[in-house]
């Protein structure tokens, strides 16, 4: 829950990319901007606060990620009333998401036996499908009969309190901060997997970030669009968790799926580009369930290269990979229809 809520704001407003446009007057691509200004901050925070997190362990940083994702949130709902609003307090819930995914990761290390990592990953790399659908759910639940605000206070509350409840059990000692081992320099080796990571992670994230724009495009209801956008979700939440048991039962801890996933993922997005509603909606759902099914095997395998520094690790590795996820959105933005580029009109009734 801690890695869902603290990577939801990042996909929340490019779900509610035409609302949140509609209200501030600006572009569809200018409002879905707010993903490169998360995944951005991310970037540039992430190998600081890995290595921070190392050091004051698991448990701490991922309380203090989840208050701060969910005060982020709810300064959204309130005073966001224009776009470097929005930027500042979406780049704000990136620092804290990018103090957060290591954690886990150290946690994830720490506390699961290492026979079963694989399906722990899969469950922790969970919380991004289940980020997108909480969104998707929220635009026809609370975004459309509400308002945007309302959806985002929403989920601004359960940030807060997963932030109140995380970590009150714990099954070993906590190690103390004192004794923790920031950990060296990255390896050229760690480098060239963060790179991989950002290369991997471009398409993705431009899906999450216009996936409903694009869908209501090609001739989707918005509403409709919102459920397309679960039933991606929750298939490639259950992707992730099925390939994570499979590398525990193979005791396969390599990179060698996650690269046949990426390439069988392209179709789904070659099948989006037909501009057509049935191609689009099969396509839209073959990216979410192989193309974005990868990430918990990643980090499995770079965790697995750096046992003695987790979090310092993925630490480096998010730094790619959120490097990716913010150009991938900005990138594509280039490439939307041109009623996309304007501030829309109010929504068809």
């Amino acid at each position: 829950m801690v890695g869902a809520f603290c990577v939801l704001p990042g996909f929340l407003v490019g779900v509610l990319a035409l609302q949140i446009s509609r209200d501030l007057g600006v572009s569809v691509v200018g409002a879905a901007s707010g993903v490169t200004a998360f995944f951005a901050a991310g970037a540039l925070g992430a190998g600081v606060l890995g290595r921070l997190s190392q050091r004051i362990g698991a448990l701490t940083a991922m309380r203090g990620a989840s208050l701060a994702s969910g005060t982020c949130l709810l300064g959204i709902a309130a005073f966001a009333s224009s776009l470097p609003v929005l930027f500042a307090l979406l780049a704000l819930a990136g620092l804290a998401n990018s103090a957060a995914q290591p954690a886990i990761n150290l946690f994830m290390a720490e506390e699961v036996p290492r026979e079963r990592q694989g399906l722990g990953f899969g469950l922790k790399q969970s919380a991004i499908p289940a980020a997108i659908l909480l969104s998707g759910l929220a635009l026809p639940g609370l975004a459309l009969p509400f308002g945007w605000r309302a959806a985002v206070a929403a989920c601004g509350i359960g940030a807060l309190a997963v932030g109140a409840t995380a970590g009150r059990r714990r099954t070993s000692e906590p190690v103390q901060a004192s004794a923790r081992d920031a950990g060296p320099r990255p390896s050229a080796a760690l480098v060239l997997l963060a790179v991989g990571g950002g290369l991997a992670s471009f398409g993705p994230n431009a899906l999450g970030a216009y996936i409903v724009a694009s869908a209501v495009d090609v001739g989707v209801a918005e509403g409709a669009a919102g459920i397309l956008v679960a039933v991606g979700s929750g298939l490639s939440l259950a992707a992730r968790v099925a390939l994570g048991a499979r590398a525990d039962r193979r005791s396969d801890f390599g990179l060698t799926t996650v690269a046949l996933l990426l390439a069988a993922g392209s179709a789904g997005f070659l099948l989006m580009a037909t501009h057509a509603v049935g191609p689009f909606l099969v396509g839209a759902l073959f990216a979410f369930t192989v193309g974005w099914a990868w990430p918990g095997l990643y980090n499995l395998a770079v965790v697995e290269r750096n046992r003695g520094t987790p979090a310092a690790a993925t630490g480096v590795s998010q730094t790619g990979i959120y490097l990716g996820a913010a150009a991938g959105p900005l990138t594509s933005g280039s490439c939307q229809p041109s009623w996309a580029i304007r501030p829309p009109g109010p929504p068809s009734p």
